[in-house]
């Protein structure tokens, strides 16, 4: 079992001698420094996990000491005591960096559950690091899903055949990479996998693209075209979105995948045609085809197999090995990593998700881009913020059988911390955003038993 290792920077010697002995008997290894000169000392001299920090000391600024120590060690995961008066100071000391803050006096109990919580996103982070590893050395599709897992299991079956595939599931979800995966697991990986987003063609140039054209066959053919059914013979054809396609084209396609063959506009050679072909739709071709908007005789023939991907929001467990494989896909080098926070963590595994994986790939790219290297928090993020929550998953870790009014009670804990946390601790936003007083947040936060003072704060004082 690991033993963590924790630097203790307190000015006070008997609170400083008490913690020491009271985090050392719950397996820390704490070496204790009474100042700032000694904490830049110890921080030079060995690595630690983590870092608990009075932030009012004798000798030095406590943020610009946090800074410095954050430099030297910026693996380590930093937990910061204040006094009652300086919780504005705490708030400052998280946006550069440390985790949370704990305000004095405060009991054992209550710093365990703190430091509790740090070790467990700490793992979670470390968790998301290993992954991001793993992620720079595949390109395979990254689940965990039972559901994917099933799909993967029929791949592996069917990826050597020549049997017809369809891919069904939103945008988003997957889908050209699973065809790309297919294709590389066939006979035919050697050749090419041409892919068509049919939604993407322009109307008057679809059958020109797809058959190819001979010179002079069209107004602005200069010269003879191969149509992208020649260009995949002997690879894979995959066509996304055919829904799309005009009812015309549909019949023109049919008609090449029954001879096995095609000419292009305004030729007469039959070029022989041997490709795998692959389609995705987000759309229930069968409800189509009865709507007489699809052919039956081409979906009879695209869908000897079909593949049904599931939409983000069903695959949850998912969610932190793509953020993982999407952080190290597009952070430039290993130190413009981002990092996320416990809060801002729950909200993207919580968010509904209408883009899919694609959503998510992009969030990521845009924070990168933002705070290259930092730890992002929720309240960072405004368009997260103005995103409803997604109450199902709460209400889903509720025990069910509870009092209805045990229930909204735990509810209404979770939802209240959470508010808080995503916006850094700012009690009076909070108050607002929850809409009641901060006496009323107070007291519901007194009656968790959370870390507050002993006496309620009035509503005329600020407390950023």
């Amino acid at each position: 079992m690991h033993t963590f290792k924790l630097l203790l920077v307190e000015d006070d010697p008997l609170l400083g001698e008490a913690l020491h002995e009271a985090l050392n008997s719950k397996g820390f290894a704490v070496k204790l420094a009474k100042n700032g000169a000694e904490a830049l000392a110890c921080a030079s001299d060995e690595s630690f996990d983590l870092l608990l920090q009075d932030v009012k000391l004798p000798d030095v600024d406590g943020l610009d000491l946090l800074s410095d120590l954050l430099q030297l060690q910026p693996a380590v995961h930093a937990l910061v005591m204040t006094g009652q008066a300086t919780v504005e100071m705490a708030v400052r000391a998280m946006k550069l960096g440390a985790f949370d803050f704990i305000t004095k006096p405060f009991s054992v109990d209550v710093l365990m559950l703190k430091l509790e919580r740090l070790l467990e996103y700490r793992g979670l982070e470390k968790q998301l690091e290993a992954l991001s590893e793993d992620s720079a050395t595949t390109r395979t599709i990254i689940t965990r899903a039972p559901a994917m897992r099933t799909i993967l299991d029929t791949v592996a079956i069917v990826a050597a055949s020549e049997v017809s595939l369809l891919l069904r599931g939103e945008t988003g979800t997957g889908r050209k990479l699973l065809a790309e995966t297919i294709h590389s697991m066939s006979p035919r990986k050697e050749k090419p996998c041409i892919r068509v987003n049919c939604a993407a063609l322009p109307t008057q140039l679809t059958e020109a693209e797809l058959f190819g054209v001979e010179k002079g066959a069209l107004p602005g053919a200069d010269r003879t075209k191969p149509g992208l059914l020649e260009k995949a013979t002997g690879g894979t054809l995959f066509l996304e979105e055919i829904a799309e396609l005009p009812l015309t084209i549909q019949a023109g396609l049919v008609k090449r995948l029954e001879e096995q063959a095609t000419t292009r506009i305004g030729g007469t050679t039959a070029h022989p045609l041997d490709i795998r072909l692959i389609c995705a739709t987000r759309h229930d071709l069968k409800q189509l085809a009865e709507e007489g908007r699809f052919r039956r005789d081409l979906l009879y023939r695209i869908n000897i197999v079909t593949l049904t991907l599931p939409p983000l929001r069903e695959r949850r467990e998912d969610i932190p090995l793509l953020i993982a494989h999407f952080i190290e896909r597009f952070a430039p080098s290993p130190n413009q990593r981002i990092r996320l926070s416990p809060a801002l963590l729950e909200a993207l595994l919580l968010r509904p998700w209408p883009g899919n994986i694609s959503e998510l790939a992009n969030l990521i790219e845009q924070l990168t881009l933002l705070y290259p290297g930092q730890r992002i928090r929720e309240h960072q993020l405004p368009t997260l913020a103005n995103t409803p929550l997604h109450l199902g998953t709460q209400f889903e870790k509720i025990q069910v059988g509870l009092p209805l009014r045990d229930a909204v009670a735990t509810f209404e804990k979770r939802y209240i911390l959470r508010v808080l946390e995503s916006l850094g601790g700012q009690k009076m936003r909070a108050a607002e955003v929850l809409g009641i007083s901060r006496k009323v947040l107070w007291e519901k936060l007194k009656r968790q038993e959370h870390d507050l003072p002993d006496q309620p704060p009035t509503d005329d004082v600020s407390d950023s």
